[in-house]
Order: C-alpha cells, then structure tokens, then sequence
C-alpha cells in the first residue's frame, strides 16, 4: 500500500479548517505547492499545524515524509502525522500505519500498524479495511487480540476531534463525491 502522499489543500477537509486558518492562507499554501515552492509552503503550514490544525499537521508531514521544502526526515513525518491521527485525521493513520508496517522511521512494528489501521477503520477511511487485513495476515491472534485492545482503550480514552468520513455512496466515485 502506498502512503497517501495528496496534500489536504483541497477537498472535503477544508470545511473543517476555518476553525484553524483563514481561508487565504490555505489558498496561499495552495499556491505555494502548485508552484513548487515549498519552501513558502512550509513556512505557511508550520505555524497552523503547531496551532492544532490537524489538517496542517498531515500536510507538514507529507512535506517531511517526502523531503519537499525541508529535509526528508521520516522521525518529524511521524511525529507530525501522529499529532494529526490523534486527533482523528484518518490520512495520517493510515500513513502511520504503513511507516510501521514498512519499518519506515522505526523499526516495523506489526501491532502498531494494525492499531492505526484500525483506527482508520473506525474514522471511515476506506483504504483501512484492506489494510488491516493485509496486515493481520503477518501477525499472530495474539498481536491482533493486543492491537484490538490497545484501539479499545485508545477510543475510550481520546474522543477524536474529527468527525468520521461519512460513507461513500456505492454508485459515487472514490469519496461519496459526485
């Protein structure tokens, strides 16, 4: 699987930004990426994802994840989608979950992945589903029983921020949209 490298510039989590950003500095990091200038897009994304934005959080950690505008550091792309699967961005659960079932930044961690994963499942993201499977294949009952429990505990413990995706419709393309 490969991680989910799209920038959350555009699409249906910006009605949820305005919480954390003027709608012009999002058009102005949009602009910035169209242009190649990531550098500036750094520059615009740091200072929201450090306010909370998980949407900011994610983008700063696909910046890192892929070495544009500053170095590639898979440790800071962790740490920066952590802050955002926190908070319920299923995005950056997902790209978690692969940095841990790929030993990308850490060493592999099959239980890890499938706690994000499964997460991910829980937020509706549609990629999660297989991906858990995938996973649950390389792991014992035993793994797959702790990273259950560990989800468990994790949702009783920290209410997400983000709402869940809504479901797709069966007849719409890839997101519900139309």
């Amino acid at each position: 699987m490969n991680k989910l490298f799209f920038l959350l510039l555009a699409g249906s989590l910006l009605t949820t930004i305005p919480a954390w950003a003027a709608d012009g500095e999002w058009d102005q990091a949009r602009t910035a990426h169209e242009r190649g200038d990531y550098a500036a897009e750094v520059a615009i994304m740091r200072p929201l994802a450090e306010k909370g934005s998980p949407a900011a959080q994610f983008n700063l950690g696909v910046l890192y994840d892929q070495g544009k505008g500053v170095p590639q550091d898979n440790a800071l792309a962790m740490q920066w989608y952590r802050k955002a699967a926190e908070q319920g961005l299923p995005q950056a659960q997902i790209n978690l979950g692969i940095m841990y079932e790929q030993g990308q930044g850490v060493k592999a961690d099959y239980v890890q992945a499938y706690f994000w994963y499964a997460l991910a499942d829980t937020q509706g993201d549609g990629q999660a589903p297989q991906a858990k499977q995938d996973i649950a294949k390389k792991m014992t009952p035993a793994q797959i029983e702790d990273a259950e429990r560990q989800v468990r505990e994790f949702k009783a413990a920290h209410p997400f921020r983000i709402p869940p995706l809504p479901a797709p419709d069966a007849g719409a393309p890839h997101g519900g949209n139309s």
